[in-house]
């Protein structure tokens, strides 16, 4: 394929990076190839800015960001918030109620410019630990100033499931909610998703009319893949995943998921 006719988007934790948050030399390599063979490459991500940007100076991005789950498209040149869609109202009351029905849950909010927690269970220690950026503690959401991008739950696999099936009284209610890892389900804008971010950072790159490829492993990357014209998945992706991605790779993110998805993108017909 005459891949500067391609774009290619990659989920981050569970696809790209490895499981200690490294990108392996193997996909590293695979991606530079790409983009000097005119390939254009770019990111979709949960995470935000300010834990996504430490690997950008090792993966330049052809398109905008997709930053918090597709709540925020993100120029990084330009430092510029390209489109956002943030939290309504009732994201306040789900928080509320979610904290008085589930008192050791630790949920997150985030901010385009901050982040905030209020208990430090074990998912949230652990969750802090791999962002590797500053959390402010916070005991009432009244605190936060600024609009949210997306709230966050963590806890126990087991404990995530059972909010999973209390929070669908708010179905409907302009929230969507995603997992996005065992131990967290997150809060979004309804409508917001990688997917619809995908189509709007191609639309704000120029290149609606490439080829536009994308590689995800969990939950919150399905809408991601849907949208895409041609969409990976690494081994060791969810079952959902596998069922939606158009190609199931032989390779988990530990040993060159990525890889495999250029070099099948480069061969390809």
């Amino acid at each position: 394929m005459e891949l500067s006719k391609t774009v290619f988007v990659t989920d981050l934790d569970g696809t790209l990076l490895t499981t200690d948050k490294r990108i392996s030399d193997a996909d590293l390599n695979a991606i530079t190839r790409y983009r000097r063979l005119g390939g254009h490459f770019g990111i979709a991500t949960g995470r935000p800015i300010q834990t996504t940007v430490r690997y950008l100076e090792k993966l330049p991005c052809d398109i905008p960001l997709i930053l918090y789950n597709g709540c925020i498209v993100y120029d990084h040149g330009k430092e510029k918030i390209l489109y956002a869609s943030y939290l309504p109202e009732i994201a306040r009351t789900i928080l509320t109620d979610v904290r008085e029905r589930f008192p050791n849950i630790s949920p997150e909010i985030f901010t385009f410019d901050d982040q905030y927690y209020f208990i430090l269970n074990d998912a949230e220690r652990w969750h802090q630990s791999i962002l590797g950026i500053g959390y402010t503690k916070l005991e009432s959401h009244l605190d936060i100033a600024g609009s949210w991008c997306k709230m966050l739950f963590a806890d126990e696999p087991d404990v995530i499931t059972e909010l999973e099936i209390y929070v669908k009284k708010y179905e409907g209610c302009d929230v969507r909610f995603v997992r996005s890892c065992p131990k967290f389900l997150e809060v979004l804008p309804l409508g917001a998703s990688k997917g619809a971010a995908l189509r709007k950072a191609v639309n704000l790159a120029g290149f609606d009319n490439m080829f536009v490829t994308a590689a995800g492993d969990y939950d919150n990357d399905i809408e991601l893949l849907k949208a895409a014209d041609l969409s990976f998945c690494p081994s060791n992706s969810q079952e959902c995943v596998k069922n939606e991605a158009d190609i199931l790779l032989t390779r988990s993110n530990d040993d060159g998921a990525v890889a495999e998805a250029l070099r099948i993108l480069e061969n390809r017909k």
